[in-house]
């Protein structure tokens, strides 16, 4: 079974976890293209040190550069050479989807949408301003497109924008629009419960819970991966917001480390946007430094351990690996290989 998994020339934390999790699942077989050199453990380190937030979890020399078939790459395309082809960030690939639209296989095609606006391709913003993109082809329904910010807004045509939200939530979506959101490699979850020191991580991602803790950074508090991983498995707790979207990595490094997410305002989340399954039974789901602070003196210490343990758990279920077999899983004709690999 081969996969050709196409590649952007940016960072994209969902795009290149899945990638990491279908490369640990198939090998050769899964031919990135172009080669995803920032992943891999061959790369200048001048490319490691231009990635935002120092390039921890994914960007730290991480695959091992194995043999690879790159070569007449659109030929095979056209040959239905690929069981399965990838646009892994469509926002930054769609001129590329509209050269080889042409040929492309749609049941064997699916598209990855990791902006962080609930709007799809191409029904967004950026194409609206240019008139010139306003008939710019919308995906074939044969083909998948998981959606990260995915909401009642998420629609394959404009007219959705005339309704009231109200109106939109009982109006079925498109049945090839699906759910998928960021995950972390394997070899970052550790599989014990570190011994804890002090009460929340050195990092603070949310301006007032930082300014009341005595030697939080609200911006990057660590240049070295190791470091940042030591001093969240040392705290009991970690912050954690909305970012542009909803979904961010972070979420998963602090559970993966062990330690118990804290979400600001994580209710307000849509119930179809990712992350997926992290809720009050392994999170702290707060609304001001106030109610954070009230809703952890009343933690004992067993409720603390379930807390930590649901959210380890729920890190695994978040593997890049895990989330490689769910794309899988709903692509279909992917049976026998993942039985295989169970």
């Amino acid at each position: 079974m081969k996969i050709l998994y196409l590649t952007s020339t940016e960072e994209d934390y969902l795009s290149d976890s899945l990638l990491i999790g279908l490369r640990t699942l198939l090998g050769e077989n899964c031919i990135d293209y172009p080669k995803r050199d920032i992943l891999y453990k061959n790369c200048p380190k001048e490319s490691f040190e231009s990635v935002r937030g120092f390039g921890f979890t994914l960007y730290n020399e991480f695959l091992e550069d194995i043999n690879i078939d790159r070569f007449h790459i659109e030929p095979k395309v056209k040959e239905k050479y690929y069981d399965l082809i990838i646009f892994s960030d469509i926002w930054r690939q769609w001129g590329l989807y509209l050269q080889m639209k042409s040929f492309l296989d749609y049941n064997r095609t699916i598209f990855i949408d990791t902006a962080d606006t609930p709007q799809v391709y191409p029904f967004a913003g950026r194409w609206i301003r240019d008139i010139e993109f306003l008939f710019l082809t919308k995906i074939s329904n044969k083909s998948l497109y998981f959606k990260r910010e995915y909401t009642e807004l998420s629609r394959f045509n404009w007219w959705h924008r005339l309704l009231h939200k109200s109106i939109l939530k009982k109006i079925s979506n498109s049945s090839n629009l699906r759910r998928i959101s960021f995950s972390i490699p394997e070899e970052k979850i550790i599989d014990y419960k570190p011994k804890k020191d002090k009460q929340f991580t050195k990092h603070i991602v949310d301006p007032e819970v930082s300014k009341n803790v005595r030697g939080s950074y609200e911006k990057y508090a660590f240049c070295n991966e190791l470091e940042y991983y030591e001093d969240i498995r040392k705290s009991k707790y970690g912050i954690t917001t909305k970012r542009p979207g909803w979904d961010a990595l972070r979420h998963y490094e602090i559970a993966a480390n062990g330690t118990v997410p804290c979400f600001l305002n994580l209710n307000l989340k849509p119930e179809t946007c990712a992350p997926h399954g992290l809720d009050s039974s392994n999170c702290i789901i707060y609304s001001n430094y106030r109610d954070l602070m009230d809703k952890i003196d009343n933690i004992s210490e067993s409720e603390y351990a379930l807390y930590q343990s649901n959210a380890m758990k729920w890190a695994c279920s978040n593997s890049s690996r895990s989330r490689a077999i769910q794309i899988l899983k709903e692509t279909g004709n992917w049976k026998k290989f993942l039985e295989a690999n169970d």
